[in-house]
């Protein structure tokens, strides 16, 4: 995979509401800033690249809709919902790339090793999280990576998830990356939150674990750009994918689309 370097300049352009959550519209070098100064001023951060079928989801559920609407950052990890940020509000909002999970993994991590911040893994297999790590350490050589324990593809006690709790505040863990899948690891990241008491950076990152590990292919680069990664990964998981991609996706254009006529109805 390839990790683009962060550079110095930063790029903010506020918050905007796509369906019903507020998406902000960034890039990899904002967030990495925002969780330099989070951990510096020891706050508590939820962050989460959200794709378009969560949003979907988010419409229909007002529990995830609540919870979706207590990050403290949306960003775009999909291409279609980066380019509904400037379809809806203007080219001034347009934004050069998306903010994909496994590249800000990656940046996240090579901030973690400069700086000394310890990471936490959560989800997914023993097998994936194994080769994840080192993955990870073998790329960023002072990562420390202080824990890690897989899923158990059920929901967590209430005792389970206390538990899990205090094992991340007692590594004094500064960053926890979940892979559960998406709206899940959303749900079960702010679960979590409510339940740590220390400052702590969490991020979901989906698939990231997946891709970087090397357990999945990714798509090629060029079918990333043009937003085609969804037929890419839905030809080689067709049953999982296809409610995602195809009902979900297809609804959240129909959704935007009808967003953008209702907004011109409303400005004449």
């Amino acid at each position: 995979m390839i990790l683009f370097l962060t550079s110095s300049k930063m790029m903010y352009k506020g918050k905007h509401k796509i369906i019903n959550n507020y998406i902000t519209a960034c890039d990899y070098s904002f967030l990495v800033g925002e969780i330099k100064k989070a951990i510096t001023t020891k706050k508590k951060l939820l962050i989460s690249p959200i794709a378009s079928h969560t949003l979907v989801r988010a419409y229909y559920d007002n529990n995830l809709n609540d919870v979706l609407n207590k990050f403290d950052y949306l960003v775009p990890d999909s291409q279609w919902v980066r380019w509904s940020i400037s379809f809806l509000y203007g080219k001034d909002k347009k934004l050069n790339d998306r903010v994909y999970g496994p590249i800000l993994m990656q940046k996240i991590c090579l901030l973690s090793s400069k700086k000394r911040y310890k990471v936490f893994l959560y989800g997914n297999t023993s097998i994936v999280l194994s080769s994840l790590e080192a993955k990870l350490k073998n790329k960023f050589k002072d990562l420390i990576i202080i824990g890690k324990e897989e899923s158990k593809f059920r929901n967590l006690s209430k005792k389970e998830l206390a538990d899990l709790a205090k094992k991340i505040e007692s590594l004094k863990s500064d960053i926890i990356f979940i892979s559960l899948g998406s709206p899940k690891q959303e749900l079960f990241g702010y679960e979590l939150s409510k339940l740590i008491k220390k400052p702590l950076i969490i991020i979901p990152v989906g698939a990231a674990f997946d891709f970087i590990s090397g357990y999945k292919k990714q798509a090629p680069l060029w079918m990333q750009k043009i937003g085609f990664e969804w037929l890419y990964r839905f030809l080689f998981e067709p049953k999982r994918l296809f409610k995602r991609y195809v009902f979900y996706g297809l609804l959240f254009l129909l959704i935007i689309i009808f967003n953008r006529i209702s907004k011109f109805n409303y400005m004449e």
